[in-house]
């Protein structure tokens, strides 16, 4: 079993989402805060007794541009000012 497979059946993600495909597959995305990596699959029959992994891709943040990372720290910031001032 892939690991981002056994990622979505544990329940081991903070976010999940999925795309359905003309072909009938789906592309399914997961995170976890925390980690440093993004799960992304391509699967027919997701849930089904022939379930198929088609991709399997790992992407590590080291990968994310950094204008993307700063862009996510300034986000993280501006969170933690608006919770301060609750």
């Amino acid at each position: 079993m892939e690991i981002g497979l056994a990622k979505l059946y544990s329940g081991d993600f903070n976010h999940c989402s999925s795309c359905q495909q003309p072909d009938g597959s789906v592309i399914i995305t997961l995170s976890k805060r925390g980690e440093d990596k993004t799960y992304r699959l391509k699967v027919k029959g997701l849930y089904e007794e022939n379930e198929e992994v088609l991709e399997h891709e790992i992407i590590e943040s080291s990968k994310i541009p950094k204008h993307i990372k700063d862009r996510m720290e300034e986000a993280k910031k501006w969170k933690e000012e608006k919770d301060k001032e609750k």
